[in-house]
């Protein structure tokens, strides 16, 4: 059994009663803020599972592909750390693109200012790599469909060369280019709520997913075009699971009449009793993890123990108790 302190005990019971208080009536208010939504011009759509035929008709000899990514790092501080990143493209056929890259800020002679811009580079590099998987799957099959973890957004921000050279490719080929969030962290559905709303609720949910969290029913989807403020791309929030949470959608505005028909293809291949995330992509994102035991092999290997112990080893690593 843990032990813990009185005091601890104490100081977490009085965040939980803080939290409770600002939090906890979320559900009496969710029909109140439903209503408040559909009344500024909220679309809310129940989506459609479609059976395989269906789906079969709409892939037709195409394939369905997902991306996502992976970086984990040393366990010491920075700038005494390395990076390890790995991507992964996969169709439902098997098809595989893989890229990889190591980084570490050791190699890098940095005045202050370059390091805070060097600590973007976990980003930066990650979705780089994963554009680069999703270019060459792209280039080299006949693709109806790519799921990307995240939104589309940071793609273009992290890597704005890349992402225009795929976003040239998938309208080119026809592929549908979808980004799948799992943590939304947007605010354009709370700010487009009146200041007068806010305050008679009481409750500061600046974020949309604490916003929609248990609004949308299960297999529900709400797109608002007046709330639209992501460049060059459309976004919906869906509910596909029992989980209350909502999940973001992200595709590109040139794509935007397929959006019902995205929104029903994420539905139908979304467990039920999961997190809201379609199975595929979440497999992607099993297989594509970089496991702190690996990390810690790839520097035992190949790293000289000299330097592992000078560069590599924090002091409190050493610790014998």
């Amino acid at each position: 059994m843990l032990e813990v302190s009185s005091q601890m005990i104490q100081k977490m019971t009085k965040i939980d009663s803080k939290l409770q208080l600002k939090y906890g009536n979320k559900h009496s208010i969710n029909s109140t803020i439903r209503q408040k939504l559909f009344d500024i011009n909220g679309h809310f759509r129940q989506m459609s599972v479609s059976d395989a035929s269906i789906l079969s008709n709409w892939i037709g000899e195409l394939q369905i592909a997902a991306v996502d990514g992976s970086v984990n790092q040393t366990k010491g501080e920075y700038p005494h750390v390395i990076y390890f990143f790995q991507a992964l493209a996969r169709t439902l056929k098997g098809s595989e693109k893989w890229e990889f890259d190591i980084y570490t800020p050791l190699l890098e002679d940095l005045g202050d200012e370059e390091i805070e811009n060097q600590k973007r580079i976990r980003s930066k590099r990650m979705a780089e790599l994963e554009l680069m998987v999703a270019k060459a799957m792209m280039e080299e099959n006949n693709i109806k469909v790519i799921l990307m973890d995240g939104s589309l957004t940071h793609y273009a921000i992290d890597a704005p060369r890349l992402w225009q050279e795929v976003k040239q490719l998938a309208l080119m080929k026809n592929t549908l280019l979808i980004g799948v969030t799992e943590e939304v962290g947007t605010s354009f559905l709370y700010q487009e709520l009146d200041l007068e709303f806010h305050e008679a609720q009481g409750q500061q949910l600046v974020y949309d997913r604490d916003l929609l969290f248990g609004v949308l029913k299960q297999g529900e989807m709400l797109f608002m075009e007046n709330v639209q403020h992501k460049p060059n791309v459309y976004t919906a929030w869906l509910r596909p699971s029992t989980d209350p949470a909502v999940i973001g959608v992200d595709i590109l505005i040139e794509q935007s009449e397929e959006m019902d028909q995205i929104c029903d293809f994420l539905y139908s291949t979304t467990p039920r009793e999961g997190r809201g995330i379609p199975l595929f992509l979440d497999m992607i994102d099993r297989d594509v993890r970089i496991s702190d035991k690996l990390v810690e092999a790839l520097v035992e290997q190949y790293i000289h123990p000299e330097l592992k112990q000078r560069l590599l080893s924090p002091k409190r690593f050493d610790r014998l108790y």
